[in-house]
Parts: C-alpha cells; structure tokens; sequence
C-alpha cells in the first residue's frame, strides 16, 4: 500500500509539470501576438496619413486649374480689348476717309456717272463701304460687262471697268436697237445708226428692255456672226459690210450696200475662199449692181438686169 501511494504522488507531480509546462508555453507566446498587433498598427497609422493628404492635392489641382482659367479669361479680353481699340481707329480716324475715287475703263459712260452709280463718296470712311452693293448697283447699266473695286490704302477708291461696246443694230417698227457681240441690248435709237445691221431675227424686240439679251435662237447664230466679220476684215473685201441676214443658218445673206451687191454666202465653211471671190466678182463688177451666188458648188455673179 505505502508503494502505490508513492507512485501515485509521482504521477501526480509529472502530471502537474506538465500542466505548468504548457502554462509557461502560452504565456510565452502571448507577447509575440502582441508584438505583431503593435506591429499591424505602426502599419496602419502611414495608410491614414496618405488617405488624409489625397484631398488635399486634389483641392491644390482644382485651385491651379482655377488659375489657369482665369489667366486665359484675362488674356482673352486683353486681346479683345486691344482688337475692339484698333477697329475703332480705322472707323473713326480721318486718316481713313477717302479722299479720291479713280475710274478705269469709262468710254461710254462717264466717270462721273460711274462714281454716282456706286454711291461711295469722297469723306466716307474706307473700312465702311460696300463693296458687293456698289458693284451690283454699276452692273445696272447695261454698257458694264464687269466691275472690280480695290481699296488703296490710307484713303483711295480705284474702280475698274469693263465695257460691252455696240457690234450690230436690229429694227423694229421704226426703232433701232443697239446691241453687242454678246447680243445684250445696249440702248435704242430712232435713228438709224451705223453698226452693222442684223435682219431676220426671231427676237420679239418690243418685249424686251435695254440691258436685256435676245432669244437663244438667234444667239446661236452669233458665233457665225463673228466669223463672218473677221473674215470680212482680215481678206480687205474693197467695200463696207452693211447687212446680214440672219433667217437661215445654212445661207447666211450679206448686204455691201455702197457696192449695190448681195452675197448669197451659205454657211460659214471655207470662209477664206469665200472671201477671195466676193473680192474677184466685185473687181469685175466695179460699177454693177447685183447678186454674187456662194451657196453652192457653182459660183457666179448674176447681175441686176438679168442673166450670168
């Protein structure tokens, strides 16, 4: 009995090392778990700093752009106000008030009338004029084929013309129309002018008012019509051209009336050999009236009493 009371001792003090052994193990490892709590929150504490400046730097950007806005605001109405003083220099200065006005190109109708027509004045300011308005208020005038207007600075208005000039003239009821090589009735007449005059025409005259153009009919002819003078002139046909008729495209009827001689012409292919005989015919026929035949292939004169 006292042997088992011994081992029974012996037991419970191994049993109670134990217990203490575990004990001391745990307390021992206590710290270390404090340790590493301390150390989570000295981490902690620098993420809190840098969530607390970004605000900060956000208002710094907000103010920088602020600045930069109002910089450029400033800027702005500095140039603004710079611009607004130097266009009112050239409105107000005298500097800038025209104090000539030149026209080029005026044969037909006179400076005067032209610089009137524009309604720009000697005074005016040179910034101020309309130059779109005054341009189309001088094309009014059917003379006026183009206008161009230049300013010459400080104070000088120079304007250029181009004039249409009187190529033929048409009758009708006693009333003679002046026209150009474009067709453009120019001005009428009561008395018969010396132009070339045009006979058969399509155009209804008495429709029509001055500045106004003939009918697409008889403008296509117009291009014949040049040819036709041109070949008149280059080739010295010895007389003065006075009528063409016009009625038929494919004969084309010319009239020398100082001459007395009709040239019955055709169209206008070989205009040069057609040239060359009207100028034999009228050689050999100096002082007799009649009809000179190039309207097909046989060529003749076939004077006014009769025969060939």
């Amino acid at each position: 009995m006292p042997k088992k009371k011994k081992g029974q001792e012996e037991i419970d003090e191994e049993a109670r090392e134990i217990i203490i052994g575990l004990n001391s193990k745990k307390n021992s490892d206590n710290p270390q778990k404090k340790k590493k709590k301390s150390k989570k929150k000295t981490v902690s504490k620098p993420i809190k700093k840098e969530i607390s400046q970004k605000p900060k730097k956000k208002k710094k950007k907000k103010k920088s752009k602020l600045k930069k806005i109002l910089k450029t605001l400033l800027k702005l109405t500095i140039v603004i106000a710079i611009a607004v003083a130097i266009i009112m220099f050239l409105f107000v200065s005298p500097v800038f008030d025209i104090k000539e006005i030149t026209i080029n190109g005026a044969t037909s109708i006179s400076e005067s009338v032209y610089i009137a027509m524009s309604e720009i004045e000697i005074g005016q300011n040179i910034f101020g004029i309309e130059k779109t308005n005054a341009i189309a208020k001088i094309k009014k005038e059917p003379y006026v084929e183009s206008v161009e207007i230049k300013s010459i600075y400080p104070s000088k208005i120079e304007i250029s013309i181009v004039e249409r000039t009187i190529s033929y003239a048409l009758e009708s009821e006693g009333e003679y129309y002046l026209i150009d090589k474009h067709g453009y009735i120019l001005e009428t007449s009561l008395s018969k002018p010396e132009y070339i005059l045009l006979k058969g025409h399509k155009t209804n005259l008495k429709t029509l008012e001055v500045g106004a153009r003939l009918n697409e009919e008889d403008l296509s002819k117009f291009n014949d019509l040049i040819k036709i003078i041109d070949a008149t002139q280059n080739n010295t046909v010895g007389a003065e051209l006075s009528t063409i008729n016009i009625t038929d495209a494919h004969n084309y009827i010319l009239e020398f009336k100082e001459e007395n001689k009709i040239i019955m012409l055709g169209d206008t292919k070989d205009l040069s050999a057609k040239m060359t005989w009207i100028n034999f015919f009228m050689t050999q026929n100096k002082n007799q009236g009649g009809t000179i035949y190039l309207n097909s292939d046989n060529v003749y004169f076939t004077p006014d009493n009769g025969g060939k």
